[in-house]
């Protein structure tokens, strides 16, 4: 037989396979005289010192496991089964067993999970759940978090948000750009995003999933880095104290264009027109390119409003704008020269006896008129 020190081994892996110590032990014997031949069940029992009849029960217990196969009846003979081939059959046993476990117990199965909320042990495990709770959106999905973490869900965001009847809403501490999402820039303040590499996420999808978690190195202190919930009141509530952040946030709308003077440069109308929202200068690998930096131009409401088109000019390389026609030098008026000069002149200015108030231009520095 094998070495004893190793078979109380293998008869543990055995016994978790779902066999009994005596199956475990007596298969295990089996293939110990495995070049012997046919075996018998008091062959097998003297090998073992044990009675032959309780050994012949074992054996047809192994036979119905598969472990051993009959080779003769009368009288009757056995050999064990490879322990590969044996191993294999008990994996698909189990398979069969659980999958038709699963379809009994379906029935049994209710919604009390819902409302209960559930730890989130990484931050990888937190961005699989963010990515399911998109899946499932059908009206609105309102989001905020550090721009490396919407960076990593921009993808998933713009999905959703390109299904009929669902928006998605985004507030971020940067100003990202996105073709379909709604994205309002709200700086944070407080400890939240202070630290370097800090990452969060607070999510609601249709009201009542809602999902918060921290990501970066706050996550690795113990313990969960988040929760989630279906069908919470807690849903309903986070996504209210959302909402009103994001009346407070700065949509991130195109500025208008400046307006042209009459002193610049007028370009061809061919050329395309400078755009108000730029790219930012570098974009880290691994971004989606829809939620890259952007530098936003902030206007006011009336600053929005675009100015009068300008009248096309033939195309040319640059018409410059006719110069003034030079006037003839006229008399000077005083309010338009200069801000503070006198509407009085310097004599009747001391004659009222004030005419240290003023500065004239017809007066030198030493108070006499030039």
């Amino acid at each position: 037989m094998n070495d004893d020190l190793h078979q109380p081994r293998q008869i543990d892996v055995l016994r978790e396979l779902g066999l009994s110590r005596t199956e475990a032990e007596v298969y295990v014997a089996c293939l110990s005289l495995g070049q012997v031949g046919a075996l018998s069940s008091y062959r097998v029992a003297q090998e073992m010192g044990r009675d032959p009849a309780n050994v012949g029960k074992v054996v047809n217990a192994l036979v119905h496991w598969q472990a051993v196969r009959v080779v003769q009846e009368k009288p009757r003979l056995f050999v064990a089964v490879p322990p590969d081939a044996f191993a294999s059959h008990l994996v698909e046993r189990l398979r069969k067993h659980g999958a038709e476990a699963v379809t009994l117990l379906e029935s049994f199965a209710t919604p009390a999970a819902d409302g209960v909320a559930q730890a989130l042990t990484s931050p990888g495990q937190a961005l699989d759940r963010a990515r399911d709770l998109l899946v499932g959106c059908h009206t609105s999905v309102v989001v905020m978090g550090s721009p490396e973490t919407l960076h990593q869900l921009g993808a998933d965001l713009e999905d959703v948000a390109g299904r009929p009847g669902c928006r998605v809403r985004v507030l971020s501490p940067e100003a990202l750009a996105s073709a379909v999402v709604d994205i309002g820039h709200l700086p944070v303040t407080g400890h939240v995003g202070s630290v370097e590499g800090d990452q969060w996420l607070h999510l609601v999808v249709d009201d009542s999933a809602w999902l918060t978690a921290v990501l970066g190195p706050a996550a690795m202190s113990g313990g969960p880095c988040g929760w989630w919930c279906y069908n919470s009141t807690i849903g309903r509530v986070l996504g209210e104290i959302l909402e009103t952040c994001w009346r407070s946030a700065v949509p991130l709308l195109p500025a208008a264009p400046a307006p042209v003077s009459e002193n610049d440069v007028v370009i061809a109308p061919q050329e395309e027109p400078v755009s108000t929202v730029t790219p930012a200068p570098a974009t880290r690998t691994g971004i989606h390119p829809a939620f890259s930096g952007v530098e936003q131009v902030r206007t006011s409401p009336q600053e929005a409003s675009p100015p009068p088109p300008a009248t096309p000019t033939p195309p040319a390389q640059a018409v410059a704008a006719p110069e003034p026609p030079s006037q003839a030098p006229s008399k000077p008026t005083p309010p338009q020269q200069e801000l503070w000069s006198s509407p009085l002149s310097s004599e009747e200015a001391d004659r009222a006896g004030f005419s240290f108030l003023f500065r004239h231009p017809g007066k030198s520095k030493k108070g006499g008129d030039k």
